[in-house]
């Protein structure tokens, strides 16, 4: 039997299978991720066919209208995924439990060349849907940002495509640790907000776990200048989730994602940052958390 565990924002996932055709394989960017810890969720990956599964509207709970769908079907969750090019016939089906602790993955590979075929289980976009789906039980809340660590002072920087999220973690690779540069994690332990890497990055390919406590959320936007306008409330709050990961097909996990965006933003100092890209806006960004902290001292 092949087996690999990661722990992902201290969520430990343990990956099995069993079988010569099986070869467990993940991306070099889980290399930093890998466990030895107990794991909290299962997963068990299956190289032999894809399960009979009869598919009903009514069954449909989330359509990305792209690659990947999500249904009920009799108290278990699935997901189908598609090529891009071919929108019928699913590829890959994972069905996991209510609690998406435990979970099989079935995949339709070719006859030939079994010994030597790599399965990737963690897959875009299954590993983000997991994730997502895991987070909204009252985990926490995946982002779409740049996480800083700057020798223990963590700094969100969140935006949607274009926003400049690659663009500030080259400038921050010499500075500090990169987290990644595109899917941060927020998880609230012991009484205060962490951020956590993950490996799913975009265009910088720099990665680490993290677990750094988050100080401050930046909402980035190109300018000709560099500068910071402080965000409260409801526009922090929205701001936060439509940067954000929410689940959507789960109504009690859209309200858990809703109540803590709203905390996130109370406990954690928000502004919005206008930004030129250049490596002067670091020391902007540090020099302000500075004065900051004077006049607001983190807890």
């Amino acid at each position: 039997m092949d087996r690999i565990s990661v722990n992902i924002a201290g969520i430990v996932f343990a990956i099995s299978s069993d079988g010569f055709e099986s070869s467990i394989h993940l991306a070099r960017a889980y290399e930093d991720f890998l466990s030895s810890d107990p794991p909290e969720i299962t997963i068990k990956i299956h190289n032999d066919g894809l399960p009979i599964i009869i598919y009903r509207d009514q069954d449909k709970i989330f359509d990305s209208e792209m690659v990947w769908s999500l249904y009920l079907i009799n108290g278990q969750y699935v997901l189908t995924l598609k090529s891009p090019s071919s929108h019928h016939q699913p590829y890959r089906i994972a069905i996991f439990d209510e609690q998406f602790r435990h979970g099989d993955v079935y995949s339709n590979i070719p006859e030939t060349g079994l010994a030597d075929l790599q399965i990737n289980p963690l897959e875009f976009p299954l590993s983000e849907v997991l994730m997502v789906c895991l987070l909204a039980q009252g985990r926490g809340l995946m982002v779409h940002a740049c996480g800083v660590d700057d020798h223990g002072r963590g700094y969100l920087l969140t935006g949607n495509s274009t926003h400049g999220k690659s663009t500030m973690a080259k400038l921050w690779q010499d500075e500090a640790a990169v987290l990644n540069d595109d899917r941060i994690v927020l998880r609230q332990m012991d009484g205060r907000f962490l951020m956590y890497g993950t490996p799913w990055h975009g265009d910088y390919s720099g990665v680490a776990p993290g677990g750094v406590p988050l100080e401050k959320i930046f909402y980035l936007r190109h300018a000709n200048t560099n500068e910071t306008i402080r965000k409260d409330g409801i526009a922090a709050a929205s701001m936060l989730l439509t940067r954000s990961f929410p689940p959507l097909w789960d109504g009690a996990g859209m309200l858990f994602t809703l109540d803590l965006c709203a905390h996130l933003v109370e406990a954690v100092p928000c502004f919005e940052l206008g930004f030129v890209p250049d490596k002067d806006v670091l020391e902007l960004m540090r020099n302000h958390l500075i004065q900051e902290d004077e006049e607001l001292p983190f807890k």
